[in-house]
């Protein structure tokens, strides 16, 4: 499992945690299991990924011409463009992400009957759906391979801070992260 395998003796059983070796500060994987602790690190990378692309949404959305605002119009708030899509768009969109989820589940999730609900398969790494088609999961060591997850955690961890920050700062001041910025 890309090169971890885990350790009892140390905190989340040895997987890579960022900005430290090991990083839990409410507690939420104390006395887990592995089962649990990978399902934890599962969600946490995963809505660190999400969290990235919702930060850089929210940039585009609020600063890209659109079909719908025209090319010189300025936009509404990132918060309210959803809202505002036609329901033609909404159902290939929530297709689109069912079918992604469904697609991840099948990866690294056990059947629901065949084990425990919410129980992640033994030989799944936490992340890891086998998706890389510019070739950037590091290969050579482990080592390499784990700077890399401490990398994605970090960024994934400021990106949920961040995506939450626009979120309430457009909710706050009724206007776009750009333009609060003066763009």
């Amino acid at each position: 499992m890309n090169g971890w395998k885990p350790s009892p003796d140390l905190p989340c059983y040895g997987l890579p945690g960022a900005p430290y070796s090991f990083m839990d500060p409410l507690g939420f994987t104390k006395n887990k299991s592995v089962s649990e602790v990978k399902r934890i690190r599962e969600a946490e990378v995963m809505h660190g990924r999400v969290a990235m692309m919702a930060t850089v949404g929210y940039i585009i959305g609020e600063s890209t011409p659109t079909i719908f605002y025209g090319t010189d119009v300025h936009h509404t708030i990132a918060n309210n463009q959803l809202a505002e899509l036609p329901t033609g768009l909404l159902l290939p969109l929530f297709l689109g992400i069912n079918f992604a989820e469904a697609y991840r589940a099948t990866k690294g999730w056990n059947e629901p009957g065949s084990k425990s609900l919410f129980t992640i398969r033994e030989y799944h790494y936490p992340g890891d759906l086998g998706f890389d088609p510019l070739g950037l999961k590091p290969s050579d060591t482990a080592k390499a391979f784990a700077d890399m997850q401490e990398g994605e955690l970090n960024n994934g961890r400021l990106a949920m801070l961040a995506a939450a920050f626009m979120c309430v700062e457009e909710q706050v001041t009724g206007h776009g992260v750009l333009e609060n910025l003066g763009f």
